[in-house]
C-alpha cells in the first residue's frame, strides 16, 4: 500500500515539475542567444545594454549611452537580428498594415512595423508584428502594437 502511493506520488510530482524545468530551460537558452548577439554587437561591454524588453519571442536592448539599438525576432524564419545605431537614425515612423479581404466585421491587422529613416537615405524595417509568423492569435497583435508603440516613444526621444 505505501509503496503504490509513493510511486503515485513521485509519478504526480514528475508530471509537475517537468513542464517548469523545460520551461527553465527554454528561457535560458534564449537568454543565452540574447546575450550572444549582444556581445557581438558590443563586445567591449556587453552588460552596457541597461534596457532590455521581452516580449512574444521579440526582444529590444539599448545601449543608453552610445544610443545604440538592438532588435531580436525568433518568431521570423530565419531568427533576424538588427542592430541600429540611434545616431544615424533622422526620422522614425509607425506602420500597419491592414487587410479587409477577410470576411469580418472588422479590418485585419497583417503587420505593424517600425520603420527607420537614416540619414543616408536609407530605411530599417523592425517588424514588431507579422501574421504569416504569428497567425495563431490576433491578440498577439494588440501586445505586439502596444509594444512597438513604446518603442516608437523611446526612439523618438532619443533621436531628437
Amino acid at each position: 500500500m505505501e509503496t503504490s502511493t509513493t510511486i503515485i506520488g513521485l509519478g504526480l510530482l514528475l508530471i509537475t515539475f517537468f513542464p517548469i524545468i523545460m520551461l527553465m530551460r527554454n528561457q535560458q537558452i534564449k537568454k543565452s542567444k540574447i546575450n550572444e548577439i549582444i556581445a557581438l554587437n558590443c563586445p567591449e561591454n556587453p552588460k552596457q545594454f541597461s534596457i532590455q524588453e521581452f516580449q512574444n519571442s521579440k526582444v529590444v536592448a539599448l545601449h543608453p549611452e552610445k544610443n545604440k539599438l538592438v532588435f531580436v525576432d525568433f518568431n521570423a524564419q530565419p531568427e533576424t537580428a538588427q542592430f541600429v545605431d540611434l545616431h544615424e537614425v533622422s526620422t522614425c515612423e509607425m506602420k500597419s498594415q491592414i487587410d479587409s479581404s477577410f470576411n469580418q466585421k472588422k479590418d485585419f491587422v497583417v503587420k505593424v512595423e517600425l520603420i527607420l529613416n537614416l540619414k543616408n537615405k536609407t530605411n530599417q524595417i523592425l517588424k514588431f508584428y507579422d501574421f504569416e509568423y504569428e497567425k495563431p492569435i490576433q491578440t498577439a497583435y494588440f501586445r505586439d502594437n502596444q509594444f512597438a508603440e513604446k518603442w516608437f516613444l523611446e526612439i523618438n526621444k532619443r533621436i531628437k
